[in-house]
Order: C-alpha cells, then sequence, then structure tokens
C-alpha cells in the first residue's frame, strides 16, 4: 500500500462531509446517491442495521430514514486515510462521528460511531464504493426503535 496522496485525502475528506450534509439534509435521497457507485455496499449491521448493496436498496433506507425524522445533526472529525492503491485509483477514509437525530414519533438518536468509506473516481467525481458504520460506544435502543425494520 502506497502513501494515499494530499489531494486524494482532502477529495475523500470532502466527500465524508458531502455525506453528512446530504444525510442532514433529510429531503431528496437523489445527491446522497449521487455520492455511491452503482454497485456500492453500505454495510451497517454492526449497528444494528442493514447491510444494503446497490444504489436502489441504499436509497429505499435513506428515504424511509428521511420520512422517519424531523431532524439530523452529523459531527464529522479525526479523518485518517485507511488505504490507498494507486494502481486502482481506490482509497478508503476513516472518521469519527456523533450523529443526532429527533424522530417523528418523539424519541431521540445520539451515536458515536466511525465511518469508514471506500472511494473510486468515477466520471471525474469521488464515489462511494464500499461503507461500512462500526459503534465507538454502545449503541442506543432508540435507534432500532425508529430504523431497525428495514
Amino acid at each position: 500500500m502506497s502513501e494515499m496522496p494530499e489531494n486524494v485525502r482532502t477529495a475523500l475528506e470532502r466527500h465524508l462531509i458531502e455525506y453528512c450534509y446530504a444525510v442532514d439534509g433529510l429531503e431528496d435521497v437523489g445527491p446522497l446517491m449521487d455520492l455511491f457507485t452503482d454497485d456500492a455496499v453500505a454495510d451497517f449491521s454492526a449497528i444494528g442495521l442493514p447491510a444494503m448493496t446497490g444504489r436502489e436498496e441504499i436509497g429505499a433506507f435513506y428515504k424511509a430514514v428521511f420520512a422517519d425524522m424531523t431532524h439530523h445533526f452529523h459531527f464529522i472529525s479525526n479523518f485518517r486515510p485507511d488505504g490507498w492503491d494507486a494502481d486502482e485509483g481506490a482509497g478508503a477514509m476513516t472518521a469519527y462521528v456523533i450523529g443526532m437525530g429527533a424522530a417523528k414519533d418523539g424519541s431521540s438518536i445520539t451515536v458515536q460511531v466511525k465511518y469508514r468509506m471506500e472511494c473510486v473516481q468515477q466520471g471525474g467525481a469521488w464515489k462511494c464504493r464500499h461503507y461500512a458504520i462500526t459503534p465507538m460506544m454502545p449503541m442506543p435502543g432508540s435507534l432500532a426503535e425508529v430504523h431497525g425494520q428495514r
């Protein structure tokens, strides 16, 4: 594994930030799905949510999340390169995230997790091809209550 170039590191950090803004918007899943490859995998099983393959499954999950929530707020920090394949042009980045949300049923959710996104360039833009969330602290029961039945 070679060292990730600084411009790639910056691009992947921005990609993670754009993801958080898109999720926090709770509006149109289109801009959010534009951040993923067509065959992307999103694996949230470590936090009790589904693993999904393809933009269609991932988009359906987020449509339901957006329908359930009134507010979202993500604080992202501690970016760290986690892999770079210069031959393939694929890079991975991790970050610590505090995610908060208010659900339409009145419950609230706060999680402390680590995101890992593996990205490739397609059509001049970075796209996530594998996204995983792992817990950094115990998960609240409200996460499964609001989002668990997908």
